[in-house]
């Protein structure tokens, strides 16, 4: 038992490593987050693994075709609204792997997606895009907060960007 507990730690702080990388950037405005008007709840999802991809440039001939697949993705596990940054990321993955990559970082929990955490995680990506809406600024340390599941640390920066905001716009 011990042992499982630390190799399951020992996972989890390598992923948050690893996927810290990932995502955040300086030099863009925000794309517009889709909703997804899903009817399912939100609970624990296991990812399809018996799915075979596309190749990615079969996807990029086909832009709205990606969108609509994303949707369809975030939808069918109880998720509000598609991240823009896996919208963003059509440029270079799959809509599956987008997919996949997104929630892997943010909200699996021993090899189950948790749509609930994903929620409460995108809700304060949207605001935090709203706030970047008009001029891009860093948004490296919400992304590094969020895939520690620090939400106070969100919160909090999150905080100080509306009021970095308000004083731009006096």
């Amino acid at each position: 038992m011990p042992f499982q507990s630390f190799s399951k730690s020992l996972k989890k702080n390598f992923k948050k490593i690893i996927n810290r990388i990932k995502y955040g950037d300086a030099h863009r405005l925000p794309l517009t987050y889709l909703e997804t008007h899903s009817r399912k709840p939100s609970s624990y999802y296991e990812l399809p693994k018996d799915i075979e991809d596309k190749p990615l440039e079969y996807y990029k001939a086909f832009p709205q075709l990606s969108k609509e697949i994303l949707v369809a993705l975030f939808s069918s596990i109880g998720v509000r609204y598609v991240p823009e940054i896996t919208i963003f990321e059509l440029q270079s993955k799959t809509p599956r792997k987008s997919f996949e990559d997104f929630c892997m970082t943010f909200a699996e929990e021993d090899g189950l997606i948790n749509s609930f955490v994903l929620n409460r995680i995108i809700g304060r990506l949207r605001t935090m895009d709203g706030l970047r809406s008009e001029e891009a600024f860093d948004s490296r340390p919400v992304y590094v907060a969020l895939t520690n599941g620090n939400l106070e640390e969100v919160d909090r920066l999150l905080n100080e960007m509306n009021k970095l905001k308000n004083e731009k716009d006096r």
